[in-house]
């Protein structure tokens, strides 16, 4: 009995189960720290024993800043996470990103959703077959014969929306872009738009999806502790997949009215040729849930850093002003000054400038005189890239000018798309969209200017999977 009577803790048998698990965890953090074989690799000291900085961090949605302001002290190469490096250097990137590479995509892709799709595929195999049949539908000329006129009249709807408003107070400039690139999405996907142009209203699943985007690291983990019953987060996945699911099943029995993005490619099971109606939902839940939100971001910081550049307004304005009263797409992609603007306003302002995570191949990674061994995880984020001064001149000015010149660095990387194998399969319809809504705007709103409640803080960037205005909204007026 007095045995009993002696606390747990001080008992000789027990003592080892309480401090064995952590022990182990010091000697695997103090091993983490000083015998890694990143551990000469430049970057804070703090970054070789925790990733709690770099999650801190992208919480705030200052993640691409905080990466961007250690690559301005360290240098191209630097760690930012006990087993993740960044790199921002051109033969770097390259390496990572070229064809028919060895550096495979991250777990990060598995947890973003963990069906496989096109966006997800980590099995460079499974990947380069789903990109094989999406990229004759996502093909310039497949979307120009099929979804341009599409593509006009909602970016027309936005703009005349802005144009309404704005005449008599002020109007949301990024409200209207999330309209028209949702819309665009919709009709993709489910052959007719959610009406969001028509209607001024957002649809509340496009609430959700934003909302999911913004901050998905809490989203998965509230999707973790809630065993999947958070909402509205996920009634807008249900919601999305139930109503895809419903257009899959009309396509099969021919009930559509307009053919979506898909036709031709479905089957009754996937193939080389075909992909099968579940195959065909997974495409396209992805291409809502990330599709729209990306151009409507690009599209509300171009309408900022024009409107903030009298000189650069005054000259677009001038050059859309000469197009034919119904000018297509082709005629815009010749426009210099047009795609100039756009152009500088996907190096500063693309969507998702995050690090596109990949693993290091087991025979490993050299890279400015480094040497990262397999497993590592490496990042190359077009934030910095984009920013890089040893490359472009005044890297944090809006120069469309610089475009314009074709006297760009030979090491300058422009990526706002991704690159090598897996870039954005549905660039050209961005680029298609964001041609569309800039000419429209500038040309039937000539003169629109700021709002005083855009201002420069307003529009700081915050970036959790998707970049925004800390303001959440681009106010302008007539």
């Amino acid at each position: 009995m007095l045995v009993l009577s002696v606390p747990l803790l001080d008992h000789p048998v027990h003592m080892p189960a309480v401090y064995l698990p952590l022990l182990v965890l010091s000697l695997l953090i103090l091993k983490q720290a000083f015998l890694s074989p990143l551990r000469h690799l430049p970057g804070p000291w703090y970054t070789s024993w925790t990733g709690i900085v770099l999650r801190f961090q992208a919480l705030k949605g200052y993640r691409s800043q905080w990466v961007d302001e250690l690559h301005r002290k360290y240098g191209p190469v630097v760690r930012i996470a006990p087993d993740e490096v960044d790199v921002c250097d051109f033969d770097g990137y390259r390496e990572i990103h070229k064809i028919s590479n060895p550096f495979l995509k991250a777990p990060w892709y598995i947890r973003f959703r963990e069906a496989v799709n096109c966006f997800t595929a980590t099995d460079p195999h499974v990947h380069a077959r789903k990109r094989r049949l999406l990229s004759r539908p996502f093909s310039k000329s497949s979307l120009r014969e099929h979804w341009e006129p599409t593509v006009r009249r909602l970016a027309a709807a936005a703009v005349q929306g802005i144009k309404k408003e704005a005449a008599v107070g002020t109007s949301d400039a990024m409200k209207w872009w999330t309209f028209m690139a949702t819309d665009v999405t919709g009709a993709l996907v489910f052959s007719e738009s959610f009406g969001m142009t028509e209607s001024g209203q957002l649809e509340f699943v496009n609430k959700a999806r934003a909302l999911r985007l913004e901050v998905y690291g809490l989203y998965c983990a509230l999707r973790t502790f809630t065993l999947g019953y958070f909402d509205p987060l996920t009634r807008a996945d249900q919601y999305i997949e139930k109503r895809t699911a419903e257009v899959v099943q009309r396509a099969s029995e021919r009930k559509l009215i307009k053919a979506n993005i898909f036709a031709g490619l479905k089957g009754e099971k996937s193939s080389d040729e075909t992909m099968a109606d579940r195959e065909v939902l997974l495409e396209s839940v992805i291409l809502i849930v990330a599709g729209s939100g990306t151009t409507a971001v690009t599209m509300t910081f171009l309408t900022w850093a024009v409107m903030a550049n009298p000189e650069i307004q005054s000259r677009l304005e001038e050059e859309v002003a000469t197009l034919s009263e119904g000018f297509t797409d082709s005629e815009l992609e010749a426009q210099p000054y047009l795609n100039a603007v756009i152009n500088e306003a996907l190096r500063l302002y693309g969507a998702a400038p995050f690090g596109l995570p990949r693993i290091v191949p087991a025979t490993g990674f050299s890279v400015c005189g480094h040497q990262i061994p397999g497993g590592t995880i490496v990042t190359t984020q077009s934030f910095s890239l984009h920013r890089d001064g040893n490359v472009w001149a005044e890297p944090d000015q809006f120069i469309p000018e610089r475009w314009l010149e074709k006297q760009q660095h030979p090491e300058a990387i422009f990526a706002p798309f991704g690159g090598g194998s897996r870039t954005c399969i549905g660039l050209h319809m961005a680029q298609m969209e964001l041609r569309f809504a800039t000419a429209l705007l500038f040309r039937e709103c000539a003169g629109i200017k700021l709002a005083p409640s855009t201002t420069p803080e307003s529009m700081e960037i915050a970036q959790y999977s998707l970049i925004a205005p800390k303001g959440r909204k681009c106010e302008v007026m007539l």
